[in-house]
């Protein structure tokens, strides 16, 4: 997420550095002048410079002959002008970040505003900034709360759409259109607010997918009963995970590479089948025999039966889900496909 900014706060920066500059010039040369004329030491004229610049003036020094007079009148001159002109370009420079600051939050959730069917993501730390990064692979629209300042500002540097906010206020998960969202993923660190967020997001949108993260294992009963649709342990499937690298590591390695966004060669993808999909009463064979798809069908998710071993002669019906492998263009193929009927 790039930001088209309108103030040039470089340009102020080199006008408040360039006053600065002049202000120690003028320092330095009324000291060594006022040293000069008055006889003084350089401590007792760095001493009247200063007061006099900052208009200080106790009086207990001050120049005896008319050349120290008139050398330090102008010094007064150009050196409290000088000082107000970088006092000016400092309170312009706040001025103009606070602005900038207020131009890009608003364009943010101008950004937030305009989304639709996106999924909301709660938690900007490792788990949520990974699915993130997977979604933006998959070019699926989202936004990411949280409540850090500064991980907001990282993620949007890294191009992400952020929001700072508590995503367990219903305030904060209004703003990033919870009504017009088609999932939430619980992504905090603990499972207290996992479990709040999921009992908010039902109740904000009954028809949310919402997906929790669980770190203890009697939390994901009551993440379940809070409305989550699927709860997730990473430190379970992490633990599996391992596991499974160790006694069967090709298989690992061939499933991670299907989940992986950068993958140029095969992705899974799940289609469901409407009553209106031309996909629907068909034989799979006549389905996706169209040589432009390229796909395989791996299973059939029909109501809780989950069918293996599909062959050509297998019809499909309205209402099952696909589990489809194959290139990210033939399945788009296959996506447009049902979508135009």
């Amino acid at each position: 997420m790039t930001l088209n900014r309108g103030i040039d706060l470089s340009e102020t920066k080199l006008k408040l550095l360039g006053t600065f500059i002049f202000l120690i010039i003028i320092v330095l040369l009324s000291t060594l002048g006022l040293a000069y004329f008055e006889q003084w030491s350089f401590f007792n004229a760095l001493w009247l410079t200063l007061i006099s610049l900052t208009t200080t003036g106790y009086g207990d020094i001050v120049p005896t002959t008319t050349q120290g007079r008139v050398f330090l009148l102008i010094i007064l001159i150009a050196g409290v002008g000088a000082l107000a002109y970088s006092l000016s370009t400092l309170t312009n420079l706040f001025v103009e970040k606070t602005i900038l600051a207020l131009m890009e939050r608003n364009k943010v959730m101008k950004m937030i505003q305009e989304l639709n069917k996106h999924i909301i993501i709660c938690g900007a730390g490792r788990v949520g900034s990974s699915v993130a990064y997977i979604l933006r692979g998959e070019n699926v629209p989202y936004v990411l709360i949280d409540t850090n300042e500064e991980t907001i500002k990282e993620m949007e540097e890294q191009e992400h759409l952020a929001m700072r906010g508590d995503a367990t206020q219903d305030q904060v998960l209004m703003k990033a259109g919870i009504e017009k969202a088609s999932g939430v993923i619980c992504a905090l660190a603990d499972d207290a607010s996992n479990l709040f967020v999921a009992l908010s997001a039902r109740d904000l949108n009954p028809s949310l997918k919402i997906v929790a993260r669980a770190e203890k294992p009697e939390t994901v009963k009551k993440l379940h009963q809070a409305g989550a649709d699927k709860v997730i342990s990473p430190t379970q499937i992490g633990g599996f995970q391992m596991a499974m690298s160790m006694l069967k590591p090709v298989t690992v390695d061939m499933v991670e590479t299907l989940y992986t966004s950068g993958n140029k060669q095969f992705h899974l993808e799940e289609l469901s089948v409407t009553e209106s999909s031309p996909l629907a009463r068909q034989k799979v064979k006549d389905a996706f025999g169209q040589e432009d798809f390229k796909v395989t069908v791996i299973s059939i998710i029909r109501n809780d039966d989950v069918l293996m071993n599909i062959r050509g002669d297998d019809i499909v019906l309205p209402g099952d889900i696909l589990i489809l492998i194959g290139t990210r263009k033939s399945l788009e193929k296959i996506e447009k496909h049902t979508e135009a009927r």
